[in-house]
């Protein structure tokens, strides 16, 4: 077993293993002859030999009648995959400068239908709950519920509850309108665990929330029950930049008053 885990290390699978296994204290044989040794049928034996020629492990000797095998010295494999790794390990700059123009591309999710919408959630809370307790937090821009439908808005109760469970807490801006009466309110604003600030529906009224997380940027239209999913690191943060300069024009004694005679007026 441990010669042939040695020969998987060496990026051989287990037929190829066990053929040149058969065939290393043979001088020469012929395929029929490996085939028998190591347990396999002979076309498979002649096709694992052939694959054996072509990583450089084995020697095809022609004939005019029969082909012969020859296994190459156990020193000599290693060597040559010795060889292959310092190759691999010399391209290894230019391999990683590959993958940082792959990381430079952001991936882009769509998301239909009321399915889509709680896909999008469930990698939101799985993310955090893979968080510390105490990193357990992201920033948003919310909708107001003017064109939600009641199934979406059921669900976003039932979401608030998940995150309070959860231990997450959101820093959210939206926008001043009473048909997020209840979000507005302070008692449910601390039972959800977030930090609330409305802005004027003159200055900032929306069908779309978004919400922005580790690396990712997720946007979500409740009259189009549809939704975008940005992984880009950049992305991500600008757009946290641009919550934080929102979040810093707020004034909260304000808002809280204007959000007061806003909803009983």
């Amino acid at each position: 077993m441990e010669l042939m885990e040695s020969l998987i290390n060496l990026g051989l699978n287990d037929k190829e293993a066990k053929v040149y296994l058969a065939l290393l204290p043979l001088e020469k044989a012929t395929a029929y002859t490996v085939a028998v040794r190591s347990g396999l049928k002979k076309p498979t034996a002649y096709v694992v030999l052939d694959t054996l020629v072509g990583k450089g492990f084995v020697l095809k000797i022609p004939g005019s009648d029969k082909h012969l095998f020859m296994a190459k010295s156990p020193k000599e494999c290693v060597a040559a995959a010795r060889q292959r790794l310092s190759t691999a390990e010399d391209a290894l700059p230019e391999l990683m400068a590959l993958r940082k123009k792959g990381e430079e591309k952001a991936n882009v999710s769509y998301f239909e239908g009321f399915d889509g919408i709680r896909e999008m959630y469930t990698r939101l809370v799985t993310d955090m709950k893979g968080r510390p307790i105490g990193d357990r937090s992201f920033v948003a821009f919310y909708a107001h519920q003017k064109h939600t439908p009641d199934f979406l808005r059921d669900y976003w109760l039932e979401l608030n509850e998940t995150y309070r469970e959860a231990g997450i807490r959101r820093k959210a801006i939206t926008t001043l309108d009473p048909s997020i009466r209840q979000y507005l309110e302070e008692e449910t604003k601390r039972r959800f665990g977030m930090d609330l600030r409305p802005l004027p529906e003159s200055e900032y009224a929306s069908n779309v929330s978004i919400e922005i997380y580790g690396d990712r940027v997720q946007i979500v239209s409740h009259r189009g029950i549809q939704g975008v999913l940005i992984e880009h690191q950049d992305i991500a943060d600008v757009m946290r930049q641009i919550f934080a300069l929102v979040w810093k024009t707020t004034e909260v004694t304000n808002e809280g008053n204007e959000s007061q005679e806003h909803l009983n007026g």
